[in-house]
């Protein structure tokens, strides 16, 4: 199958994938529908008018995201309706099973009883969204899911042209450019609480771009892989689309100062569209 066009041309312009996750967002709504999606979510037909009105009344939530989940061969039982938290000290999840999606109606988000979260991932296969997602995010979820991970279908997640792309809860990371046979080593990189392949890793959904990048430029100068062990301290913007991120690890402070900049290259951001300047994130 030959790949759509996004995808190509963001890998041939050598665009970084650091600091391109969703950003700031440390709380997940997960809806299972297993009727088609809407290209944005809260226009899926299937989702009667006062459910939508009730999500997006909880999307006011600051740092809250809804993604619609699936999974093959599912149809037959009931819906699952999920929150999960990826807040560094509080990951944790909530779950509730519905008989119909206006059950969430009688829903209280605040009353749920929370439970450890257990690892689960998330695969973008939204093809009505941008096709390379739907053409590379089969394959992605299927080798996953072999894997023997909670795997699931998402919607959108950000990035049609870093296709395929993935969503690893309850940690909240978020990677890209993943391939079938990448499933195994990313699939043990992060059981053992390593983040795996830099140049897959776009970042850490709870914190802002600047900082995502910044994360990864450290991780690179340490050669760190443990997912936990570097502690983000704050985050200072500076002129000229700079800004200076704190971190620890162990006992030791750390200073990262970095740049967002054109590269000169091109690519649309998504399948049909016109070519747009690439912007990347580079240390100082």
């Amino acid at each position: 199958m030959r790949l759509s066009e996004c995808s190509v041309a963001s890998q041939e312009a050598g665009e970084s994938l650091a600091g391109t996750a969703v950003e700031s967002v440390d709380r997940w709504l997960l809806l299972e529908v297993t009727d088609p999606w809407a290209p944005k979510p809260l226009q899926t037909e299937a989702l009667p008018e006062p459910v939508r009105a009730r999500l997006a009344q909880w999307l006011e939530t600051p740092r809250s995201r809804l993604q619609l989940i699936r999974r093959p061969g599912r149809s037959a039982k009931r819906t699952q309706f999920m929150v999960v938290s990826s807040a560094t000290d509080r990951q944790q999840v909530s779950k509730v099973e519905l008989g119909r999606y206006e059950d969430l109606l009688d829903v209280d988000l605040d009353a749920l009883a929370s439970a450890r979260a257990e690892p689960m991932c998330l695969v973008c296969v939204h093809g009505r969204r941008d096709r390379c997602c739907g053409q590379l995010g089969s394959a992605v979820f299927r080798a996953i899911q072999a894997q023997g991970v909670d795997t699931w279908q998402t919607s959108h997640l950000g990035g049609h042209r870093f296709a395929a792309c993935a969503l690893w809860l309850p940690d909240g990371l978020m990677y890209g450019r993943l391939r079938a046979e990448d499933a195994g080593a990313f699939v043990a990189a992060r059981r053992a609480g390593r983040i795996g392949d830099l140049d897959l890793f776009r970042g850490r959904c709870e914190q802002d771009r600047p900082t995502q990048a910044a994360e990864i430029v450290l991780r690179a100068r340490l050669g760190e892989q443990g997912a936990d062990a570097i502690d983000w301290l704050a985050t200072t913007a500076e002129p000229e689309s700079s800004w200076e991120a704190r971190f620890r690890t162990g006992a030791t402070d750390h200073v990262v100062r970095v740049r967002r900049e054109q590269t000169g290259g091109v690519r649309p951001r998504s399948c049909g569209e016109d070519p747009e300047a690439i912007t990347r994130f580079v240390e100082m």
